[in-house]
């Protein structure tokens, strides 16, 4: 089994777009063909981004229902520690990459546009959800 790490921008696109590549692999996770893994400071982050106004428009969850969806995320991720390094301070690439690291992630799918050589040498492909659903796809699972 795959272990995956998805950005806030992925995990969201898969909220909002039930049919994409993302809610794809969410779809995969779900049927335990892939495992997922987020830090606890990824999650804070995702919450605040489908608080913000125009998310909130676009998923149309009240405050309750966004609030038990949060709290039904934990069943599907795996929690690695947060870095001890860069605080609240840190960037979003640097944790994605942390948690990439922390949970020796095969894969890190994310739209941003990361270069990071040492994700790469520790054994952690960055591809977008359309690259890792076509693998996949082709029973390479």
């Amino acid at each position: 089994m795959w272990r995956v790490v998805l950005d806030h921008v992925v995990l969201t696109s898969a909220l909002l777009n039930p049919h994409g590549p993302p809610a794809r692999l969410v779809d995969f996770a779900l049927q335990g063909r892939l495992r997922l893994f987020a830090t606890p400071r990824m999650m804070a982050m995702q919450s605040r981004a489908l608080r913000s106004d125009g998310l909130r428009e676009r998923h149309g969850m009240t405050d309750r229902e966004l609030s038990r969806f949060m709290a039904d995320l934990p069943v599907l991720l795996c929690f690695v520690k947060d870095s001890e390094r860069g605080g609240a301070r840190r960037s979003t690439a640097s944790e994605l990459l942390c948690c990439a690291s922390q949970s020796h992630a095969d894969f890190l799918v994310t739209s941003l546009p990361l270069i990071s050589v040492a994700a790469e040498q520790a054994g952690t492909q960055i591809v977008t959800a359309d690259q890792l659903v076509k693998l996949i796809g082709r029973g390479v699972l």
